[in-house]
Parts: structure tokens; C-alpha cells; sequence
């Protein structure tokens, strides 16, 4: 499930896509016209130019005064050649001894132009059509339309995003609603879950001695069934809960809650025969049996000062976040194995590392293990899984405003970092 921040990402990336797309579409439609526009303004032209220089060719009895838009070219039986007094300098590149009778084009300046050529009494006369006239009106016609796109699209910006952002709200309230019934549902199925689990536990203890090996394996997947059942309600009660706490929170003691992990997480660890310890600023910690001998060889470097492994945002979030951390740890860590709880502060941010020397991971994978439902390889092929908890670590992570660093190396061990702005920076 995204977080509010994202949804609303989305949402606005929804309505910038929309209005961008009906501006395109009004581009396109603006660029299509133009070229129709221009495509029929240029066979017109091309059929007045016809016309215009036979009418011109026809009336015409000497140099003077030919049609405007025309000018004229005369060659006579000695081989000579003039033009009419409006022929630009370019005239001399129509010869008209050269041009066939009647309609024909001829390259002048570099342009096609239409000309009509035939004997008169003056001598062989050519009326050229003056180009000059058909490109100053193309020019006029193509600054039309680069005014008319650019209002256009313009306009279509305007309307796009207003209709986009009609579009767009039903979105943005079905997202909130969603995320709205999820906390909701989680809430209420997380209790009876809970007694779900106990009652299992409770009915397995019972009964251990007095069924047979299947049954009692039947019973011990009941038990772990309700567990995975109750962890995914309340992984998705935390991706609700941490998603709508954007900008608020509370001073939240890392180091504290660092310890009160290791602690409620000393009894797994023990079954599981994994050394579980908490190194802190101050001192380090190890599990309530340990006593003063546990904390041997754990001592931090340095004191902290009150406050200063505090960040702001919800305790239960973060406490759940490095939790997730830990089980991870332990799960993938052998008997004799050790799994450390690490707080390092430094001058804007304070950081949690989880440290085991297990079975590891590749690092060429560790980017793609915070997605939901990512796998990870060890070294004998089974595979480190984090399925969707890894994901709600670093969504916790991005929530307070910091991230998740993993490492490892495969058969080496494995570090994952929860790096946090501290409070008041």
C-alpha cells in the first residue's frame, strides 16, 4: 500500500498527464489544420499564377505596364533580351527562346515560378509570375498559425488542467478512502487475531502429548498460520498508521527503543541459540539473563548526551521498523551466531544498525529487496526471504524523512541501516 505522499504524487502526476495530452492533442490538431490550410493556399496560389500570367501574356503589346504580380520578358529575332520595369534582378535567368509555348515553369532566384511563353509582335514573350508575392503571403499565413498553435496550446493547458483536476479528485478520495479502511480493518481484525494466536498456542500445549505426530504437526501449522496471519494485519495497520503521520511526531529515543527490542527479543533469540546484543552510546546491552557479564566487550565508544539519539516521528512505527530488522536477523542467522543492535549518532542524523554474521545476501540484489514481495539468494540457493516486511521498514524509513541501507555479502553476513534525521536539525 502506498503512502499518502505517494498517492498524492500520483495523483497530481495523473492530472499533469492529462493536461499535457490535451494539449498535445490540440497541437496536433492545430498543426494539422495549418498544414491543410497551407496545402490549399498553395493550389490556389498556383492557379491564379496560372492564370495571371496568360492574361498577362495575352494583353500584353509591349514592356509597359504589365498586370501587378506579373512582369515580363522579351526576346527579339537578334537575340536581345528585356524585362519589364518590376522584373527583380534575377530576370536574366529566363530566356524565353528557351521556353516552350504556353504554360511551363522556369527557375528564378532559386524558385519555381509559373510562366507563360509564346511569339508576339515585339518578339518570343515570357510572363513570369512575380514569387515575391507568393512568399510574402506564405510568411504572412505560417506567422497565423505559429500564433494560432501557440494560443492554442496555451488554451488547452488551461482547460486540460482544469479538467484534470476534476478528473483526478475522485481518484485522490478513493485512495484516501482505501487507506482510510485499511487502518480501519486492520484495526479491528488485529484483537481477535491476537486470541486467534493465543488460543491456538494454548490448544497445542494441551494437547501435544495426547495426539499423534500428524495432528501435531496440524497444530503447529495452525499456530504459524494465525502468526503470519496476525504480522500481515499488522503490517498493513503500520503502512496506514506511518503513511498518515506525515510532518507530525514525537521525540523518539532510538537508543531506548534499540534496547527495548534486543529485550523483547532476547527469548527468540536464546531458542534459537543466536547472540542477540544492543551496542549503544554509553554502553551496550545484552538480554535480561546476561547480566553484568553480557554487556563484557560491548562497551560504544563515547557517551551521549539527553536527546541526542532523538528523532521526531511515531515510536511504534520506528519500534516496529527495527523489529522487523532484528526477526530478519535472527531468522537468517545459525546457532552461534550473533545478531548486534547498533545506535551511532552523528551531527544531523542518528543511525540503527542491524548486524549479523548469517547466512548474508548479494549486494547486487540488496536495492531490489525493498519491494514487496522481493527474494533474495544465499549462497546455497534457499533463499533469503523478507516478503513485504523489508518494504514497510523503508517506507518507515522514507516517512521520517531518512532511509534504508542495506550490505552484505553472501555467506559474510548482512547490515541493515536505518539512517533517520535527528530532531531539531
Amino acid at each position: 500500500m502506498s503512502r499518502p505522499d505517494e498517492d498524492e504524487q500520483m495523483v497530481r502526476a495523473a492530472a499533469r498527464s492529462v493536461a499535457w495530452q490535451a494539449a498535445l492533442a490540440v497541437t496536433v490538431l492545430v498543426l494539422v489544420m495549418g498544414a491543410a490550410l497551407l496545402a490549399v493556399e498553395r493550389h490556389q496560389q498556383r492557379v491564379q499564377a496560372a492564370a495571371a500570367t496568360r492574361l498577362a501574356w495575352v494583353s500584353a503589346d509591349d514592356l509597359t505596364d504589365p498586370p501587378a504580380g506579373v512582369w515580363l520578358v522579351v526576346s527579339t529575332a537578334q537575340g536581345l533580351r528585356r524585362a519589364s520595369a518590376r522584373a527583380p534582378s534575377s530576370w536574366a535567368e529566363v530566356d524565353p527562346a528557351r521556353l516552350p509555348d504556353g504554360p511551363a515553369w522556369a527557375t528564378v532566384g532559386g524558385e519555381q515560378v509559373e510562366v507563360f511563353t509564346g511569339n508576339k509582335p515585339i518578339g518570343r514573350l515570357s510572363a513570369v509570375f512575380d514569387g515575391r508575392v507568393d512568399e510574402v503571403e506564405r510568411q504572412r499565413l505560417l506567422g497565423a498559425l505559429l500564433i494560432a498553435t501557440l494560443v492554442g496550446v496555451l488554451g488547452a493547458l488551461v482547460l486540460g488542467a482544469m479538467i484534470a483536476r476534476r478528473a483526478v479528485r475522485p481518484l485522490g478520495d478513493a485512495l484516501a478512502l482505501q487507506r482510510r479502511f485499511v487502518a480501519d480493518a486492520s484495526h479491528e481484525l488485529r484483537t481477535p487475531l491476537t486470541v486467534l494466536h493465543t488460543r491456538a498456542q494454548l490448544v497445542r500445549r494441551r494437547l501435544r502429548d495426547q495426539v499423534d505426530p500428524v495432528s501435531s504437526g496440524e497444530l503447529d501449522l495452525l499456530v504459524s498460520d494465525a502468526q503470519v496471519l496476525g504480522e500481515v494485519v499488522g503490517d498493513l495497520l503500520l503502512a496506514a498508521e506511518v503513511g498518515g503521520r506525515q510532518g507530525h511526531g514525537e521525540q523518539v529515543d532510538l537508543i531506548a527503543v534499540a534496547r527495548a527490542v534486543v529485550e523483547s527479543m532476547h527469548d527468540i533469540a536464546a531458542e534459537k541459540n543466536v547472540d542477540l546484543v544492543a551496542e549503544v552510546p554509553g554502553g551496550a546491552q545484552g538480554g535480561p539473563q546476561d547480566g553484568a557479564a553480557g554487556l563484557a566487550g560491548h562497551e560504544a565508544q563515547g557517551l551521549v548526551a539527553d536527546g541526542a539519539a532523538s528523532v521526531l516521528g511515531a515510536a511504534v512505527a520506528i519500534r516496529r521498523a527495527l523489529s522487523s530488522l532484528v526477526d530478519n536477523a535472527l531468522a537468517h542467522t545459525a546457532a552461534g551466531g550473533h545478531v548486534r543492535v547498533q545506535v551511532v549518532t552523528e551531527p544531523d542524523v542518528v543511525l540503527v544498525h542491524v548486524v549479523d554474521d548469517g547466512e548474508g545476501l548479494d549486494p547486487a540484489t540488496a536495492s531490489q529487496l525493498v519491494q514487496r514481495f522481493a527474494r533474495g539468494t544465499d549462497a546455497a540457493g534457499a533463499g533469503r526471504r523478507f516478503g513485504i516486511g523489508l518494504a514497510l521498514v523503508d517506507e518507515v524509513a522514507r516517512a521520517h524523512g531518512g532511509t534504508l541501507q542495506i550490505e552484505g555479502q553472501l555467506g559474510e553476513g548482512a547490515r541493515f541501516s536505518l539512517r533517520l534525521p535527528r530532531a531539531g536539525r
